[in-house]
């Protein structure tokens, strides 16, 4: 049976039409204790009673909260109290009675629908801004950061590279000479670019095959690229490659984008030690996105043309690149340690075969 007290709790449409009033508990914005009352609506205002407790305002000065279901209803007052309307399928008959419409925002916190939508529409945002706004705040950003913190990541960037993956090469150092004096001589698209490279060799089971560029124009190249190579030329035209990585910023920006919270504090207060304490974890789990591999590539081909190279040297050693990735099985070392941050696909090398490629606008 429904007692007394349940009912004047819970009135029904037609009572709450007769009385025009619906319970209701009051919180007065500064203490925690409830206060049984009444909620009446007047032309243009609300009024609030009951022991200890009278007030109206104004209907334009109130937020009416709408939930999904049977959750209670708030009543906002500007001052920071608020009613509690635990019947709220009482309160919906007595704002239909007087003609009186929630807000709209309000209105769309009570719809699923609309919370269904600003979730989607959220997710969204995030998932444009994290494709289009960071990396577009990364160019802009890595072409800020000063040469001295370049070379600051990048020194941290090879200690931790010399600690976890390097070990020191076995390539006789005539042959080390040999190679540095060959791009040495190298001309560039821009005297801009030709700023002297810094070449090291090093020795990797981890990386197998590889080379990779520091933002500061390090170029490191292992031992194990310098036993596939079978011409010179196709190791130069990797470090042309990488030199492209190099002049386009692509590691920093990278590291930007990996590092979102490392960027925004950079570019908001102008704090490089985190970011700097960021580069060797972001750099070394960097994968050039199919973009940037095309920009280094297409700079690759200015370079080697310009010193009148053929360009087949540069889809060789792609092609065996490949193919020892193949052998290797998918798993362990070898080739893939290249292939991991740089992917070798038939569609890269036929545009390097390609005549008509060239360097994209950075």
């Amino acid at each position: 049976m429904t007692s007394e007290s349940d009912r004047s709790l819970n009135p029904s449409a037609a009572q709450v039409e007769a009385l025009g009033h619906v319970p209701a508990i009051y919180f007065d914005g500064q203490h925690s204790t409830p206060h049984s009352v009444i909620v009446a609506l007047q032309p243009s205002m609300i009024v609030v009673s009951g022991a200890g407790v009278s007030r109206s305002a104004p209907l334009h000065e109130v937020d009416i909260t709408e939930g999904p279901g049977a959750t209670p209803r708030l009543i906002r007052f500007r001052d920071g109290a608020f009613c509690e309307v635990e019947n709220a399928a009482a309160l919906e008959t007595l704002l239909s009675a007087s003609r009186i419409t929630p807000r709209r925002v309000t209105r769309w916190e009570g719809r699923l629908w609309w919370v269904t939508v600003s979730a989607v529409l959220f997710v969204a945002g995030l998932i444009a801004g994290y494709r289009y706004a960071v990396p577009a705040l990364a160019i802009v950003a890595a072409e800020q950061v000063p040469d001295p913190v370049v070379d600051l990541i990048s020194r941290e960037v090879l200690s931790a590279l010399d600690k976890q993956v390097f070990e020191a090469t076995v390539v006789p150092p005539d042959r080390q000479a040999q190679l540095v004096e060959r791009f040495g001589r190298l001309r560039f698209p821009s005297v801009a670019d030709s700023n002297a490279y810094d070449i090291i060799f090093r020795k990797s089971e981890l990386l197998g095959p590889n080379a990779m560029a520091l933002p500061s124009g390090t170029l490191v190249i292992t031992d194990a690229l310098v036993a596939l190579a079978q011409k010179d030329e196709e190791i130069i035209a990797v470090l042309a490659h990488e030199a492209g990585h190099v002049v386009r910023r692509h590691g920093l920006r990278q590291l930007f984008q990996n590092s979102v919270v490392a960027l925004a504090i950079t570019w908001l207060v102008g704090d490089v030690s985190v970011l700097a304490a960021a580069a060797p974890t972001a750099l070394l789990q960097a994968n050039y996105s199919r973009d940037l591999e095309r920009e280094a590539d297409s700079y690759a081909v200015d370079v080697l043309r310009i010193n009148n190279i053929s360009l087949e040297h540069f889809a060789l050693i792609l092609e065996r690149l490949e193919k020892s990735a193949r052998e290797d099985g998918g798993a362990g070392g070898g080739a893939l340690g290249y292939l991991s941050s740089h992917p070798v696909t038939s569609e890269r090398i036929e545009r390097v075969r390609r005549p008509e490629v060239t360097t994209p606008a950075p």
